[in-house]
């Protein structure tokens, strides 16, 4: 679906999108924290893949419940904070992600660093319709990874010893820029 390449890219921060209108779009919910992992992982509705995607990255992932991390702690200056957003390709994940990326895009989402949102297919074989959609979310943000349906994950909990190639190489590209360098050198 991405052509290929491992991850698509997109605006590497809100002052590079064009006038994102978000007249009538609610909040992003935020949660105060102290922690600083890895990596944290927002999903953008309920059963978007958040929890599996943890699992896969390692123990210095955590699940952001659905909320955009402030951090609150007394560190100075203050600490990096990576975010990936996860969104399903079916109808009620392609609204989210569209109404998180547009509050991104107008630097709504304050504190944090988003690194990307992750499209997850909600089943074996998308339309060409959700292909075009899911495209166009991966380029709303600084990246944009692409999940295809994993039938095997009907029957058996993902591990990183059951995934695929790909899906490995994608794991290892979020955890680099997630690193403290955001995958530059320094």
């Amino acid at each position: 679906m991405w052509h290929n390449a491992l991850a698509l890219r997109g605006p590497s921060t809100p002052a590079a999108v064009p006038n994102s209108n978000i007249d009538g779009l609610a909040p992003w919910p935020t949660q105060n924290t102290t922690n600083r992992p890895l990596l944290t992982v927002v999903g953008l509705h309920g059963g978007a893949g958040a929890t599996t995607l943890c699992s896969l990255l390692g123990t210095d992932v955590v699940d952001g419940h659905g909320a955009w991390p402030v951090f609150t702690g007394w560190d100075r200056p203050l600490p990096d904070m990576p975010v990936l957003a996860v969104a399903r390709t079916h109808h009620t994940g392609v609204a989210a992600a569209s109404r998180f990326a547009r509050l991104w895009g107008a630097d709504q989402l304050p504190a944090s660093r988003l690194l990307g949102i992750v499209m997850v297919d909600d089943g074996p074989k998308l339309t060409s319709q959700q292909r075009l959609v899911a495209r166009r979310l991966g380029q709303m943000t600084p990246h944009g990874w692409h999940v295809p349906w994993q039938e095997a994950w009907r029957h058996e909990a993902p591990t990183p010893a059951n995934i695929g190639g790909r899906l490995r190489r994608v794991l290892a590209n979020i955890r680099s820029l997630a690193a403290p360098t955001g995958g530059n050198p320094s």
